[in-house]
């Protein structure tokens, strides 16, 4: 299944709702990533054989050598002994030296707790960052996270039409990574388990992860991507260690106001809409009449973003009501998507955006009577399929 990339206008509107921050630009990139393949051993946890637990203990405790003697002290025929010991060699619980039975490490482990450990293989990819070379912690294995494969984006993977820049780098693969993961006794923060064993590299390749970088007016540089509901803290530490501040920085910073002009005056969708500078950034300025069915501009559209040479203006309406009408249809969007499963998801969702909209925020229960009431019964469902 595609793992769809959630709106840019998403990530705009989580750093809106940060107290004290003035986000400035924009900049939609794929960050560039290795996808290892590896092998390890691990170990099952299963029950013993009564014959083999015995056979394994008398070895262990009583220091038993011989299977003929094992044989005798079992009081079992020797044939049994023979097909137990022929077993318990192939798992790699015991070894011969000469004539003499020795339990192997796994073996001793087996006889200590009680359990049979069964050796298999694994497989597994690991997630490496490629500028510093660092492996990514666990959130980023998270269904809802697209790793791209390429560079390019498949239809239906883009929640809107934002346009992804590659961030290039030359840094080469470095295997000794996996060594420093296997060591690391945190892996399991890397999303290695610890029972794994053996980590054996079996080849890498490209991956890019979608991220949005928004520069801030104190020139700080914040991420964001499907890995957290709020800001990436792992992606904003690469950038104060990679190059990437400096691209940005040496783009420049436009003129916002010559920007949206410039931009109102080739758009025929808000070509009517009129500018405004509030404090949190620009806003073009639709007459309520401009919301409804088609040909109008969807009421999710209103409260969103729109973006223009790496700035982003807020899509506007004075009329109150008509920004209530937009939190209802919005929210009920949000409740579809698949990282939303509790009530208290949907709750912080609706609360976060009705702050976005200037408007009160509504119950739950609110936006299932209204999906009853207009007969939308896929939504209905969802919203009350929520735990």
């Amino acid at each position: 299944m595609r793992r769809i990339i959630y709106p840019a206008t998403r990530a705009v509107e989580s750093v809106k709702a940060l107290p004290g921050i003035t986000p400035i630009r924009m900049f939609p990139v794929l960050w560039p990533l290795w996808q290892v393949d590896t092998s390890a051993e691990i170990y099952d946890r299963q029950e013993f054989e009564i014959v083999d637990h015995f056979v394994v203990r008398a070895i262990e405790e009583a220091q038993i050598r011989e299977s003929g003697e094992l044989a005798r002290f079992l009081n079992v025929p020797a044939g049994l002994i023979d097909r137990c010991l022929a077993f318990l060699s192939l798992i790699g619980h015991v070894t011969t030296y000469g004539k003499l039975l020795q339990l192997t490490e796994l073996g001793q482990r087996s006889a200590q707790d009680g359990v049979r450990y069964v050796a298999s293989k694994s497989r597994q990819t690991i997630l490496i960052e490629r500028q510093s070379g660092s492996p990514l912690p666990r959130e980023y294995y998270d269904a809802n996270v697209p790793v791209l494969d390429t560079p390019e984006i498949e239809e239906g993977q883009l929640a809107d039409r934002t346009r992804f820049l590659r961030v290039f780098t030359t840094a080469p693969y470095r295997p000794e990574v996996l060594r420093w993961l296997e060591s690391n006794p945190e892996r399991v923060k890397y999303n290695l388990p610890s029972q794994l064993r053996n980590l054996t590299d079996e080849g890498h390749r490209e991956a890019f992860l979608p991220s949005y970088l928004i520069e801030t007016a104190d020139h700080r540089i914040l991420a964001f991507t499907n890995a957290s509901e709020q800001r990436d803290e792992f992606l904003e530490r690469l950038c104060t260690r990679t190059s990437i501040e400096n691209l940005i920085e040496a783009r420049g910073v436009s003129r916002p106001e010559q920007i949206w002009r410039k931009w109102l005056a080739q758009s025929k969708t808000f070509g009517k809409g009129r500018l405004q500078e509030s404090a949190g950034g620009w806003r073009v300025v639709l007459d309520a009449d401009a919301f409804g069915d088609s040909p109008k501009l969807p009421f999710r559209r209103l409260g969103s973003y729109q973006f223009y040479d790496n700035h982003f203006i807020q899509v506007w309406c004075a009329d109150t009501a008509v920004r209530r009408r937009a939190l209802m249809e919005r929210s009920l969007g949000i409740a579809t998507l698949p990282e939303v499963t509790t009530e208290r998801d949907l709750q912080k969702r609706i609360r976060q955006l009705a702050g976005s909209l200037r408007v009160a925020e509504f119950a739950v229960a609110d936006l299932r009577a209204h999906a009853a009431s207009t007969g939308d019964q896929d939504r209905l469902h969802r919203l009350e399929n929520l735990t």
